[in-house]
């Protein structure tokens, strides 16, 4: 293959080296990190543990403040030799994970044998593994949310998750696979600019205030001030964290004989004893203001996988644009300090305790999304120079940190177009891209402020939240392939035994007509979507009594003002709750084929259809190849998008037509992370001519090998396929493979900008990029070891290719190559 047609990614590859760009102390962190493996630090849970055990009986809120605290006074302070961003969430160097024992406590003795999963292997030590079984598990065994959880689901909702074995409490089918157990909550923005402008010392006045109003109030003592206690606990306990790092650099600058070493110690110890009381007066200060949030609100609960970053371009450049000024700061400072703070991600990888979920969160899956560009609260476009920096941080890095995310809108100037075509062209999938033209006007739908909706930033895979004002629950995922499967079993799956899971809707070969069969199809949907709802709810009720979160609540405003902790019901307050749903294209496309093959031409009758799909397609090649040549989601086919549509209208229409427990609507999402592969594994063969097992199509990309008619054939079957006229809609994610071919040089990247601009016009929610050669791919996973830093975008995150499942692999292999 011509040099010519390889991405930046891939030429550094075959030189064996990315232009380092005067970078060493990025570089000294980075391969330090990558040559460690992952491992389970038990430190916080061991910690949570020993407080839980003391204050048993006590108001939920106010003992997980004590547990934090306890945390901050004990969690021993890890300082890296380049660090110049402290803070730690867990109690040693390396790459390690958090231990939330209160999440799925039954997954815990499993962690013996965590090294040896396919999806996210992770170590746990023999000693560790002692203390966990021996301290850990025993407290929280009968007390962990998941059991509370699993058992008070309804018998039929439970088995619809679970199965037949009513005391498996972590294996789920893939039906529809519940998240709620697996993270405390999705991914979400604090209100980083009120924390940054006001300081924790402001907060800690306001709580000790609000305290003191409610003591001589029994009434409101009982409703907010033991809600103002806890606070005043777990900014206390920030402030701990804050002042043993500041002693610590002190310490350590005290010892050091490198005099430039000295002086960066020094500048720490300094910054950390400010920000304890005051607010950040410098870029670097406000820089390890929002790391202690990030890093405290980690330790707090599991935020699905991370929590967002917000608009760091907005909120931290008031202080960039002083320092520089001032002559404090240079743009060089200034890159060096953002890479060392997206690097402090990359120390703490999240791995799920339960290896069902390890298959949905492949390669340490992560979204500390940080969004920059976009309109701002005034609604004109709100690039500056710490936009430019920060993507600039991105060029030839070398890590999957951080997740980048850039809002496009109608007036993005095109110098920033090209400049984030040129990075994506570099081959490691960032900037994901968010589109301000479709996302402002739907929040604004959903009931907020313009201004709200101006303000939102990219949190978790493709989704977005406004800053300080939403908190999202976990929520269920639907397989979609399931939906046809049970359509054509009536209610039953092979690969689960064909025992009845779904309601019976009929023998298929009784269907006279295609209506018969999406009625039967419909009812299948609306029976899965049943469940779901049920499930969420069923979440949402016993959450507030095992989980709580005092510190993430005093900095989402909507929980501040009314003194309640953002797991209880927050009155007033802007909270969505999601529908996942994986498999959109092969559900399509299956639909589709039936109408087609089977009502309209009467090319195959059912039953030739049911007998080709038992036999995998073997001995049924033509049968197979008319099934694949049928109308396809993704080529600008009005047949297959109108179906598309009709389709998405049975899941709108019924998330208008239902509330959650106190009247918060329901949104339907396509993001499916990687559960479209283990999804896949459960599903038989399909009437699109996917064999059995095979993985489904993901997002809303159109499935495997039917993008025949280019990547704007693409978006414009997107277009056709949504239901605009509701607005119980939310994150659609849409991945486009690019051969390095067709955008090379300076004609390639004004082509990419172009394209880029036509998905904006169609007020598309999301899209990002892989631009890789699939023989680069296909040599990676046959000699991974030559391969080991090629960096892919797998679903809303980049990862190591090397990393992934073979299956994965397979998969992202197998994503068709615009070239």
């Amino acid at each position: 293959m011509d040099t010519c047609c390889y991405s930046a990614q891939e030429e550094w590859n075959a030189r064996g080296t990315i232009p380092r760009q005067g970078r060493p102390r990025t570089w000294r962190i980075h391969e330090r990190l990558r040559a460690q493996p992952v491992c389970m630090d038990i430190h916080r849970g061991l910690l949570f543990t020993q407080s839980f055990q003391r204050t048993e009986g006590m108001f939920l809120p106010l003992r997980w403040a004590m547990a934090l605290m306890h945390v901050a006074q004990n969690i021993p302070v890890v300082i890296g030799p380049d660090d110049l961003i402290v803070g730690r969430m867990t109690g040693q160097d390396g790459r390690r994970s958090i231990l939330y024992p209160e999440l799925e406590a039954s997954a815990l003795p499993d962690l013996k044998e965590a090294h040896l999963r396919k999806a996210s292997p992770f170590t746990v030590t023999p000693d560790d593994y002692k203390i966990i079984m021996e301290e850990i598990y025993p407290f929280w065994k009968d007390r962990s949310y998941a059991r509370a959880f699993v058992t008070a689901l309804p018998r039929e909702t439970r088995r619809f998750i679970y199965g037949e074995d009513e005391q498996n409490y972590t294996r789920q089918q893939f039906i529809l696979a519940t998240t709620t157990t697996s993270r405390s909550s999705l991914n979400f923005s604090h209100d980083y600019a009120t924390i940054l402008r006001r300081g924790v010392g402001d907060f800690f006045r306001e709580a000790r205030e609000n305290l003191e109003r409610c003591h001589d109030d029994p009434a409101m003592l009982v409703s907010q001030g033991r809600f103002w206690e806890a606070m005043l606990i777990v900014i206390q306990a920030l402030q701990t964290i804050m002042e043993r790092y500041g002693n610590a650099c002190g310490h350590l600058a005290a010892q050091e004989s490198d005099l430039v070493r000295r002086q960066e110690l020094e500048i720490m110890a300094a910054n950390c004893l400010h920000l304890r009381d005051n607010p950040p007066e410098t870029f670097w200060q406000a820089l390890q203001l929002q790391w202690f949030i990030i890093m405290f609100a980690r330790l707090e609960q599991d935020c699905g996988t991370s929590l967002s970053n917000g608009r760091m371009d907005q909120n931290l450049y008031p202080y960039y644009a002083r320092d520089l000024q001032a002559g404090r700061l240079s743009r060089d400072k200034a890159k060096e300090l953002l890479e060392c703070y997206w690097l402090n991600f990359a120390y703490c990888p999240n791995v799920k305790m339960d290896a069902t979920s390890g298959k949905v969160y492949e390669a340490y899956a992560h979204f500390e999304a940080v969004t920059i560009g976009g309109l701002g609260t005034d609604g004109k476009d709100s690039t500056n120079d710490l936009t430019w920096l920060i993507l600039e941080t991105r060029h030839a890095m070398p890590s999957t940190y951080p997740d980048l995310a850039v809002r496009i809108h109608a007036g993005t100037p095109h110098k920033l177009l090209t400049a984030c075509a040129d990075l994506i062209k570099e081959g490691q999938g960032f900037p994901k891209l968010f589109n301000d033209e479709e996302i402002v006007p739907m929040y604004m739908a959903k009931g907020a402020s313009r201004p709200q909706a101006l303000d939102y930033a990219c949190a978790g895979c493709v989704e977005a939240r406004i800053e300080g004002e939403t908190y999202v629950n976990g929520c269920g995922r639907i397989n979609l392939a399931a939906l046809v499967e049970l359509t054509l079993r009536n209610g039953r799956l092979k690969k689960l035994g064909d025992r009845r899971i779904g309601p019976e809707t009929g023998d298929p070969t009784s269907f006279t007509s295609f209506q018969a069969f999406f009625n039967a199809l419909r009812t299948q949907y609306e029976n899965a979507l049943r469940h779901t709802l049920i499930q969420q709810m069923i979440a949402d009720s016993v959450k507030p009594r095992y989980l709580s979160a005092p510190f993430c609540s005093l900095l989402v405003r909507p929980c501040r003002e009314a003194a309640c902790d953002i797991h209880q019901y927050v009155p007033d307050s802007f909270r969505e709750i999601f529908v996942d749903q994986v498999g959109f294209a092969t559900l399509v496309d299956s639909v589709a084929a039936v109408k087609k093959l089977v009502y309209e031409d009467n090319a195959i009758t059912m039953q030739e259809l049911l007998q080709a799909l038992d036999a995998d397609f073997i001995g049924y090649d033509a049968l197979r190849a008319a099934l694949q040549h049928a109308p396809k989601f993704g080529r600008n086919d009005a047949y297959a998008d109108a179906i598309g549509k009709a389709l998405d209208e049975i899941i709108c229409v019924y998330l208008h037509q239902h509330k959650g427990l106190h009247g918060e609507s329901f949104s339907s999402r396509l993001v499916p992370i990687t559960s479209h592969v283990p999804s896949g594994a459960v599903i038989g063969a399909t009437p699109d001519g996917r064999k059995s097992g095979v993985y489904l199509s993901e997002g809303t990309s159109p499935a495997h090998g039917q993008e025949n008619n280019g990547p704007t054939a693409v978006l414009l079957s997107n277009k056709a396929a949504k239901n605009e006229g509701y607005s119980e809609r939310a994150a659609w994610l849409l991945n486009v493979k690019l051969s390095p071919s067709l955008v090379t040089g300076r004609e390639g990247t004004e082509k990419l900008a172009e394209f880029i601009r036509s998905w904006c016009d169609l007020r598309l929610w999301h899209i990002q990029f892989n631009v890789i050669n699939r023989e680069t791919l296909e040599a990676a996973r046959d000699d991974p070891d030559s391969y080991r830093d090629i960096i892919v975008r797998v679903a809303g995150y980049s990862a190591y290719f090397t990393e992934l499942t073979p299956m994965l692999q397979n998969e992202l292999i197998e994503r068709t190559e615009f070239s």
